[in-house]
């Protein structure tokens, strides 16, 4: 979707050094993510998705395995090699930002103490819960789904608290933002999608 919001952002952009790590599910680097690559790449960033499988992605068929997988061989050095990647980009762009999906929100969420991170942004990343105790030094935008398997309202609570910390709740489940996935909810995604916008917009 093409508006006012996105010219204002490529305006907002021109001329200016800006990465954004794009951090995915347990899947890997499947279409969602790519759409969502190339979204933020024709918004005017330079976008960088690392592949932390390091395989092809699972089919949303094979959750089980997938989880298994990142827990046993991805999850153990991912905080590491995501805080090395922003170390590396700062030396070469002005600014960096995260955006991750699911399991890519709490590890963008473990970095937000990072002072050389300019802005963070998490969709229904439910293992956020296990880390409340962090306070972002960056801004922070958090969206979540308000049917998902853990007590959201008392999370939600807890990270309205902190400072530098906008938290949405949204009307769905988890995966409402993947078309490709089964709790997809368009009207959701859009206002999202603008969500995202107007927090990039104040942080650039």
């Amino acid at each position: 979707m093409h508006d006012d919001q996105d010219e204002y952002l490529k305006e907002r952009l021109s001329g200016r050094s800006i990465a954004l790590i794009v951090l995915h599910e347990i899947y890997g680097i499947n279409e969602f993510i790519e759409m969502t690559c190339l979204r933020y790449q024709r918004k005017g960033f330079d976008v960088f998705c690392p592949d932390l499988l390091g395989r092809k992605f699972f089919p949303y068929s094979a959750a089980p395995e997938a989880y298994a997988f990142f827990m046993e061989r991805v999850r153990p050095e991912v905080d590491d090699k995501i805080r090395g990647l922003v170390s590396r980009l700062k030396t070469e762009y002005e600014m960096v930002f995260l955006l991750g999906f699911s399991v890519g929100a709490a590890i963008a969420w473990r970095c937000c103490e990072n002072p050389g991170i300019s802005g963070i942004i998490g969709c229904y990343g439910s293992r956020i819960r296990d880390h409340l105790e962090l306070q972002p030094a960056c801004p922070v935008l958090l969206i979540f789904a308000d049917h998902d398997a853990f007590d959201v309202a008392r999370v939600v609570s807890r990270l309205q608290r902190k400072g530098n910390t906008e938290v949405r709740v949204l009307k769905g489940e988890h995966g409402f933002l993947d078309p490709f996935g089964r709790h997809y909810e368009s009207e959701q995604a859009i206002a999202v999608n603008a969500s995202i916008q107007r927090f990039l917009n104040r942080c650039i």
